[in-house]
């Protein structure tokens, strides 16, 4: 008698454990869905949101570099070696 009390309190108490785990999940679905439908969208946006290749093709071509020319001016000459000057 005894081992039918104890399988059924057994029993009761695993019912109430899945009730309680399956609460938690419903609970937390909304949550986990709107994270993952954010992140399946930053991760894989629209096409409407991408940026089209042909915008970058109309760019007008950059000017050429200069040369790079030291022009010699009237300061300190290379052989001062003294303390330097402060402002």
């Amino acid at each position: 008698m005894r081992f039918r009390r104890d399988r059924l309190f057994w029993y009761v108490i695993i019912g109430l454990i899945v009730i309680g785990i399956v609460s938690q999940l419903r609970q937390l679905l909304i949550p986990v869905v709107v994270l993952g439908t954010i992140f399946l969208l930053y991760k894989f946006p629209p096409h409407r949101w991408k940026r089209s290749s042909g915008q970058w093709s109309s760019r007008k071509h950059r000017a050429k570099k200069a040369k790079f020319r030291v022009i010699d001016g009237s300061g300190r000459e290379d052989n001062d070696n003294d303390t330097p000057r402060y402002h």
